[in-house]
């Protein structure tokens, strides 16, 4: 006894049926729907003013609100609220060995302070506004340290001796001698934008 198949849908009708629902699938998404771009993505962030305008008439907040911010990269060395300034002390900048420190802010910042000594510090200026409130001046300063010879080893000599002395010389066993001087960078913008950002969110502005 032979069973009766069911009949195949025709090809054209199927093809019609799938055209017919991608249309519909697109005229669901509006007119001006489309892909984020990739550079609006990555693209930088905009710098801060730098100083800053705080709308604010009270000076004790913004004060110790800037103090705070500051003191986590850099420790205080002074606090002048007559003439709006406040002084930090100069560390020696974190390396890629240290990456707890945040004084250097990415991969290029790090690698120059760990072939090289260097050191930062900031100063902050907390100015009254012309139109009220109260600029926030940020600017760091990067030195590079000044030696006459590489630390902790012989200069070289382009003599030879005919007599060779015994060499008395020891490593000093104690705190190391300061050095000759510092040598100044200029200023480090990348962190003075890291700062003013924590500022500005401290203030909520």
């Amino acid at each position: 006894m032979e069973t009766k198949r069911a009949p195949a849908p025709a090809l054209p009708l199927v093809l019609l049926a799938v055209l017919g629902t991608s249309q519909m699938g697109c005229s669901l998404w509006p007119a001006s729907w489309g892909k984020p771009s990739v550079s609006r993505i990555f693209a930088p962030q905009p710098a801060i003013p730098n100083p800053l305008a705080v709308p604010s008439s009270d000076f004790e907040d913004v004060w110790t609100k800037c103090v705070a911010v500051v003191s986590k990269y850099f420790p205080v060395a002074s606090e002048n609220r007559l003439a709006g300034i406040i002084r930090t002390d100069s560390p020696m900048t974190g390396s890629l060995l240290e990456p707890w420190s945040p004084d250097s802010v990415g991969f290029r910042d790090r690698l120059e302070a760990t072939l090289q000594t260097l050191r930062k510090f900031a100063v902050i200026h907390v100015d009254p506004g012309p139109t009220g409130g109260y600029l926030v001046k940020v600017e760091v300063i990067k030195e590079l340290e000044d030696l006459s010879k590489p630390d902790r080893q012989p200069a070289g000599r382009a003599v030879f001796y005919n007599d060779f002395p015994v060499n008395r010389t020891r490593d000093i066993v104690g705190p190391v001698p300061s050095p000759l001087g510092w040598i100044r960078q200029g200023r480090d913008t990348n962190l003075e934008q890291a700062i003013l950002a924590g500022i500005r969110d401290a203030l909520l502005l």
